[in-house]
């Protein structure tokens, strides 16, 4: 997902104007492309992210559309008030790019797990929040920013394995993605997603699985009809339940007054250990050791 994300960036600037790429001090073996063709638009700020956000700001104001990427926590919890003034509030073409999804940084501990960065940057309703869960729908959210600007935060994640190699899907509005034909309808979002598809409990004829790879900020009409013909609705994230997808989800049934049978699986917050170890083993430990047989059991 990272080496597509730096490829979309590459094949628009051939014909486009070059944006400008920040990174703190990170991604080495991924930007130095974009580094050694561009260098006037690639600037490493260092281990400054509050900084790097305002540099990021400037330069967009003077008409350039920026990334800035860093680690998913520092991108966001560290810089939270530059987001919220110097890019939201000014509204500015800024992609704020973090690194690392829920608990892929397993091994570095509580400190990089990317827990709470969808909750906090919910709060900045200015910013459009993609979540992609793979390469093709990175170089959607990427080529969105390209072509729309505003600003943008994008949750990356390290998989290189398309949805589309596992199931067939169809477009459902824009930046959401349908797998499968049943009744039991699944929603989430990011790298999660791949662990539904490859589940031995999930088929395509009992469940639809509804991919987020864009976090809403409520949900349109447009989902009324297959809400309704629903017969249970499942949430799964590995973020906390505040500022969630599920949130949206709930929001959604009790105002449209859905009465449906529903679970939501996410993390939480308040229990969380702070002791490391590898993503999967992290999500068996947070959400539960059989999270998707649990959440695709009747």
């Amino acid at each position: 997902m990272r080496k597509q994300f730096i490829a979309t960036i590459l094949d628009y600037s051939k014909n486009n104007p070059v944006p400008f790429l920040l990174t703190g001090d990170l991604g080495f073996s991924v930007l130095e492309p974009f580094k050694e063709k561009y260098p006037n638009n690639f600037i490493n700020v260092g281990i400054m992210e509050q900084s790097m956000m305002s540099i990021a700001a400037g330069i967009s104001s003077q008409g350039s559309k920026v990334f800035a990427y860093s680690i998913t926590n520092f991108a966001t919890f560290r810089a939270l008030e530059q987001l919220r003034i110097d890019i939201a509030y000014h509204d500015l073409s800024v992609c704020v790019v973090g690194v690392g999804t829920g608990f892929q940084y397993g091994s570095a501990g509580y400190s990089h797990w990317a827990i709470e960065d969808l909750a906090i940057v919910s709060g900045l309703e200015n910013f459009r929040i993609f979540s992609p869960a793979d390469a093709t729908s990175t170089k959607s959210a990427v080529t969105d920013f390209l072509n729309n600007g505003g600003p943008t935060y994008i949750r990356l994640g390290k998989y290189t394995k398309n949805l589309s190699e596992l199931y067939n899907y169809e477009e459902i509005g824009l930046h959401v993605r349908l797998f499968g034909k049943g009744k039991k309808i699944i929603l989430t979002h990011g790298s999660i997603s791949l662990n539904i598809l490859e589940s031995e409990f999930f088929n395509d004829h009992d469940y639809s699985l509804l991919v987020f790879d864009e976090i809403p900020v409520i949900f349109d009409k447009l989902y009324l009809k297959i809400f309704e013909k629903a017969t249970s609705i499942r949430v799964l994230e590995d973020v906390v339940y505040t500022g969630g997808l599920g949130s949206r989800v709930s929001r959604f049934m009790a105002e449209n007054k859905l009465n449906k049978d529903f679970k939501w699986v996410g993390v939480r917050g308040r229990n969380i250990g702070s002791a490391g170890g590898s993503e999967e083993n992290l999500r068996h430990r947070e959400l539960g050791f059989n999270y998707l047989k649990n959440l695709l059991k009747d």
